[in-house]
């Protein structure tokens, strides 16, 4: 039987997430530090030194400061420019009580279409089901996280699929643990992302059902009360879909910085 893959994308991508997971594996008992299967980062520029931003990024290619006031942002993307790094600022947005009660209302309406079903990746799932997840979220922009991550092996995590008569993988969403269990906010807030649907299956609502079967999932299973997700400003699709589900825009980014010289484009993901 052949090796379970569990990171996607290109050469630079793979790296990279080789590369988070393995300081994860370091640093998974510091607070200050966030990880949801991409590279890790840090909870807010209060909680270290800007220079450590710089430190991480380097050493894995991408990292994070994940929780910014927006009036805050642009001197820090100003204390960027002397190294060469490029940055990414991500809206917060987020769901809590209400977005649950959108998810409930959305399962309920809204039905898969003729041949389709949903899965949820699991530690099992086959090497074609892990590539072909892939592909669906890389056709999209998107850059899955570690699959150790959203299968729950590594830590709290799920990815919902769906997936045609033939094995196809059409349209994915997911979340995961993002801050350390011991943080205010580790067990409440969770990360919640990757919808992607290809383009021949766009228009059926499959982002909407598998977003809000993920949001219920991570509350039944692990507890998870509030989900955020980072938009970059002008991705109207992505607003769309959060407002349908009940995530509202925060006064709060997250700001995504990458090393061009390791990760191609200079940036890590939509």
């Amino acid at each position: 039987m052949s090796a379970r893959q569990d990171i996607f994308g290109s050469p630079d991508q793979q790296a990279l997430l080789g590369r988070g997971r393995a300081l994860h594996d370091l640093t998974h008992g510091n607070a200050g530090y966030t990880y949801y299967g991409r590279t890790v980062g840090i909870v807010s520029p209060d909680r270290a030194p800007f220079a450590e931003l710089v430190s991480m990024t380097r050493l894995q290619g991408a990292s994070h400061f994940a929780h910014v006031q927006n009036d805050q942002m642009p001197a820090l993307v100003q204390q960027l420019k002397p190294h060469d790094l490029s940055a990414v600022q991500y809206a917060r947005w987020v769901g809590d009580a209400s977005a649950l009660q959108t998810a409930r209302e959305t399962v309920t309406s809204k039905q898969l279409p003729n041949g389709i079903t949903s899965h949820w990746l699991t530690d099992e799932s086959d090497n074609r089901l892990r590539a072909s997840l892939a592909s669906a979220a890389l056709a999209c922009g998107v850059l899955p996280p570690h699959l150790a991550v959203l299968s729950g092996a590594l830590q709290p995590g799920l990815c919902r699929m769906a997936v045609t008569d033939q094995g196809e993988v059409v349209s994915c969403a997911a979340a995961a643990s993002y801050m350390h269990a011991d943080h205010p906010d580790g067990q409440v807030e969770c990360w919640w992302g990757m919808l992607s649907t290809v383009p021949d299956w766009r228009g059926f609502g499959l982002s909407l059902r598998l977003g809000a079967e993920v949001m219920l999932e991570m509350a039944r299973r692990y507890g998870f009360m509030r989900f955020f997700t980072g938009i970059e400003p002008g991705n109207t699709a992505s607003e769309v879909v959060c407002t349908r589900l009940g995530l509202t825009l925060t006064d709060s980014s997250t700001l995504s910085v990458a090393d061009p010289g390791q990760l191609s484009g200079g940036r890590m993901t939509k």
